[in-house]
């Protein structure tokens, strides 16, 4: 069937490859993919058309990209669907919608209501207003003395309170997550990312016991009509080691919470969010509760799961913004195993039995599906790319990987 959109993707990662995977699966179409460097999970791709641009991050370079876009794409007389796979990405869109939103299709929300998201400490607010169990915080903004103490003990969890500016000021030793061990590392760690030129605020939290099969990931779709529609709840049970990759899912298992669900729908609709949001979560075996860190304001690196179980997240934004369909709410209960990661090391680095007795059930019964390994885009370069990412996978567990 003929398609009368065309997707434009920004950023090069595996959240891209899924979600033009996505597109060409339900709809045949290829999507464009703008990003300042290319990767080996979009190289040689059949479905995604890659344009290289320097600095897309900057808001000038951004806007006349975008709108040089238009102008060329106008003539063939079809929407155009912009959607950022990053989250510095998704702002740059948000920011400019007013410049925009008469030429694309933008399945976002408004500023305002992005920073409630984005700004950790009104977000954690609104975990307060909804009922949301969330770590012990404390908020360490540019400036303050670093003489204060904290209500929790050590090892703490520290990260930026804006994700986006903290990826602007690159330095050596750059974590998304810091684990910290007493008030001496956090005192020259704040330092430091000071002095690389961050100027937002730092998140420091009550570190949750337990490793990656503790983490949960729910992926949440709201449409135009600011309603939620779709609900997939994963427990993680293998995370990305590297440093730059820490707290990336490489693994999850669909589970299901109806309480959780409900909870983070309700304050989703509160605010008038619109889109996907993908929310990171963990489980403590303290109080039994499973706690939210943040709400990421995208589809999530692992979004491939949904599409993979039957669920296209291409669809959903298609249905909503282009054909004015309004799906009814949908939490998806049925169990499914996602992987981008060889089968081997989540067998061989999970230590909860009980859940790898379930995922073995499940990739025996057909009910798994890896991000990268698309039928409809084979070739022998991106074959062997894939062959050589596999192998080097398990030269990075063994290297970063701690129980």
């Amino acid at each position: 069937m003929k398609q009368d959109f065309i997707p434009i993707l920004l950023a090069s990662d595996i959240n891209v490859y899924s979600m033009a995977r996505a597109f060409h699966e339900e709809y045949n179409v290829k999507s464009i993919v703008l990003a300042k460097t290319t990767s080996g999970v979009i190289n040689h791709s059949k479905i995604i058309e890659f344009r290289k641009i320097d600095n897309l991050d900057k808001q000038d370079i951004f806007l006349n990209t975008i709108l040089n876009l238009y102008e060329e794409l106008k003539k063939l007389n079809k929407k155009l669907i912009l959607i950022g796979c990053a989250d510095h990405y998704v702002r740059l869109i948000v920011s400019n919608k007013e410049q925009l939103k008469d030429k694309f299709v933008l399945p976002y929300t408004d500023l305002k209501t992005l920073n409630y998201i984005v700004l950790k400490e009104s977000f954690y607010d609104l975990c307060e207003k909804n009922n949301i169990d969330y770590p012990k915080t404390f908020l360490y903004k540019k400036g303050d003395s670093l003489d204060f103490e904290l209500d929790f003990s050590y090892p703490v969890i520290l990260k930026p309170s804006d994700s986006v500016l903290y990826f602007q000021a690159s330095f050596e030793g750059q974590y998304k997550v810091y684990t910290i061990n007493d008030k001496e590392e956090l005192d020259k760690t704040l330092k430091k990312i000071y002095e690389a030129g961050y100027k937002g605020n730092m998140i420091i939290q009550d570190r949750i016991p337990g490793y990656d099969n503790k983490m949960y990931d729910l992926h949440v779709f709201v449409g135009k009509n600011k309603k939620v529609q779709y609900m997939n709840l994963g427990n993680v049970l293998l995370e990305e080691h590297t440093p730059k990759g820490l707290g990336s899912n490489a693994a999850t298992l669909t589970v299901y919470n109806e309480e959780l669900m409900l909870k983070i729908k309700n304050l989703l609709e509160s605010i008038g969010y619109e889109g996907w949001a993908d929310c990171d979560l963990k489980y403590d075996e303290r109080d039994q509760k499973i706690k939210i860190f943040e709400i990421n304001i995208r589809q999530g690196r692992s979004h491939y799961r949904n599409t993979g179980s039957g669920y296209n997240v291409a669809k959903y934004i298609v249905d909503s913004y282009i054909n004015n369909i309004n799906q009814e709410l949908l939490l998806v209960k049925e169990p499914y195993f996602w992987h981008v990661v060889p089968k081997k090391i989540v067998l061989d680095y999970v230590e909860d039995k009980e859940k790898l007795a379930i995922v073995k059930k499940l990739i025996k019964e057909g009910k798994v599906c890896h991000s990268l390994f698309y039928k409809k885009d084979k070739s022998l370069r991106r074959n062997i790319y894939l062959i050589l990412r596999n192998i080097n996978q398990f030269r990075k567990y063994k290297k970063y990987y701690k129980k």
